[in-house]
This record gives C-alpha cells, sequence and structure tokens, in this order.
C-alpha cells in the first residue's frame, strides 16, 4: 500500500494500536489522538467506535490496511500480548493488529515505513515489540508540539 492511498481529504490518516492497560493509559492514548486530529491528521482509535458494525477483526483489519500510518503505543502489557506472553484469550485485539502489522512488514521484505513505535511517558524501550526495536520510536511525555518527542513524531507523520 502506498502512502498517497492512506491519504483522506489530502490528509495523511493515522491508526493507533495500544493495549487498554487501564483508565489513565487510555486517556493518554486518546489525548494523543485527540491531539493529532486537532493538529490536522486523520487519526482513529477504537475509542471513537465502540460498536463497529462489521466486529473487530474486520473493523481493526481495515484501519490497519487503510491507514498512512499507524501508531504502536508501546507499553509493558502491549509488549506481553503482541509477543504471545500474556494469559491466553487476553487482549486478543492487540494479538490480532500484531498479526496483521508483522505481515505487512514481513510482505515488504522486513522494510517499514508506516508502523511508529511510540512510548508515552516513564514507558521502558524493552515494551517496543522485538521487531519494531530497529526503527525510530518517539517517547511522547504530553501531546503538544511544544514537546520534542510529539514534534519530532507530528514532523514524521506530515512529512
Amino acid at each position: 500500500m502506498s502512502i498517497a492511498s492512506g491519504m483522506a481529504a489530502g490528509r495523511p490518516s493515522v491508526f493507533i494500536s495500544y493495549s487498554h492497560d487501564g483508565p489513565e493509559h487510555e486517556a493518554q492514548v486518546r489525548a494523543l489522538a485527540e491531539q493529532l486530529s486537532s493538529d490536522g491528521l486523520a487519526c482513529t482509535i477504537d475509542q471513537h467506535t465502540p460498536h463497529p458494525e462489521e466486529g473487530w477483526p474486520r473493523w481493526m483489519t481495515h484501519q490497519i490496511h487503510r491507514a498512512t500510518f499507524v501508531i504502536l503505543v508501546c507499553s509493558d502489557v502491549y509488549y506481553k500480548r503482541v509477543m504471545g506472553e500474556d494469559a491466553p484469550g487476553v487482549g486478543n485485539g492487540v494479538i490480532w493488529e500484531a498479526n496483521l502489522i508483522f505481515q505487512y512488514i514481513y510482505d515488504a521484505g522486513s522494510t517499514n515505513r508506516r508502523f511508529v513505535p511510540v512510548l508515552l511517558k516513564d514507558a521502558s524501550k524493552e515494551a517496543i515489540p522485538t521487531p519494531l526495536r530497529g526503527v525510530t520510536h518517539y517517547r511522547i511525555q504530553t501531546p503538544t508540539l511544544a514537546d520534542t518527542g510529539y514534534r519530532d513524531l507530528y514532523a514524521l507523520l506530515t512529512s
């Protein structure tokens, strides 16, 4: 998929993949999505679509396929689920998204231009899934253009 095919009305589109670690983490992810939207990007997270008609697996597949970029908000919980280290049946959404993401990278000959690891606040670099540890990641303390990590991420997403 070319980057241009993920553009929505001339704006880069972004899908955010993350784990539901708790209310504070979900609020941080929502704040990131809302700031990206405020700054002109077409940004989608599951919190904006609580009951997709086509069901979660198909909805997630469409979001990843259509997005110009996919942000992976990496946390210890996210890592465990992506790497298959969590209890069976827990975090199926993250597991599904990770399988799709890894397949896209595999199909692209292990090159990656779309999948962007992001660490919020004090998340450890070890929370980045192994297949993405070799790419640039972005640490965001607060999603504003005053934050260097957010500004660098925004520059990547908007070219």
